[in-house]
């Protein structure tokens, strides 16, 4: 217990050794935390959108009225949608069926100014998962587009897609950024280890005489980055809560519905942690070889 105590006396005597240099290493990970936390939130919630609009149609055909009213038909309308190689599934969605939804939606008070039904009867249609591609879907538009029984084709994915593209250039960003903070990071904590070091060089070279082991002089440096990451983590982590109150009227995921509430904040000071211990130990590595 002796021990530990006086490891962690000599972590907090190196916060006090580089007052400024400790502060400004506990902000940048509480900086960096906290942007990447909310990268992490928005990566998330991209992601959530692209999983709703998995189980939505990809195309809608809508057909013309004096079409729909034939059963037989529509009937082979919708088979020789559903010969097309490249659907997996079509659903056919009458007027009546198009007017519930709607009004399910959206409410009938839209509906009430009007004596007839005016939504169109219309095919749902589901592309194979090999052929969801601007390419397959402008292809197979042309051809149900030139059906006469069609009034027009309409790619509902086309937003998806976009959001597709936005997640992947997104990512990318993430990485870049992910990357220059670790070096950040890395260099701040690093440096302000150094200089608690050189501050305390005669000491340990009084520790070195006596045969203090390396571990016993390495061990309160590795503690004082460890600290500037749990301080930092936290720090992110109070932060992440007020922002997360302040948008608590807004549809936003904070995190995987499959974890527990309270395993984000757990996560957020262990990265701080692993930061912190980082920094520290290439500091030592290279000043107590």
């Amino acid at each position: 217990m002796g021990t530990i105590l006086f490891f962690f006396k000599e972590a907090v005597w190196g916060f006090y050794q580089a007052k400024l240099m400790t502060f400004v290493s506990i902000i940048s990970i509480a900086a960096s935390l906290f942007l990447m936390s909310i990268i992490a939130v928005a990566l998330l919630n991209v992601d959530s959108i692209l999983r709703k609009g998995i189980d939505q149609a990809d195309m809608a055909a809508y057909i013309k009225d004096e079409t729909a009213g034939n059963d037989s038909v529509t009937a082979d309308l919708l088979k020789r949608v559903r010969g097309q190689p490249s659907v997996r599934r079509a659903v056919l969605v009458d007027k009546d069926s198009a007017w519930k939804r709607f009004s399910s939606l959206y409410g009938t008070s839209m509906l009430e100014a009007v004596d007839d039904n005016p939504l169109p009867a219309s095919l749902e249609i589901y592309l194979a998962d090999d052929a969801r591609s601007q390419e397959t879907a402008g292809k197979l538009t042309d051809i149900i587009g030139h059906y006469p029984e069609i009034e027009s084709v309409r790619y509902s994915r086309e937003w998806i897609d976009l959001v597709e593209r936005f997640r992947v250039g997104f990512g990318i960003i993430v990485i870049i950024v992910a990357v220059i903070m670790n070096f950040i990071l890395y260099f701040m904590i690093s440096n302000t280890i150094r200089l608690t070091i050189y501050a305390r060089k005669e000491l340990i070279a009084h520790m070195q005489v006596v045969g203090a082991t390396a571990l016993f002089i390495k061990m309160p440096f590795l503690l004082e980055g460890i600290l500037q990451g749990i301080i930092g983590g936290l720090l992110c982590v109070a932060a992440t809560g007020i922002l997360r109150l302040s948008l608590a009227h807004f549809p936003i995921a904070w995190g995987p519905h499959s974890l527990p509430s309270w395993s984000l904040p757990i996560f957020i000071v262990l990265v701080g942690v692993v930061y912190g211990w980082m920094g520290s130990a290439g500091a030592v590595r290279k000043f107590l070889v």
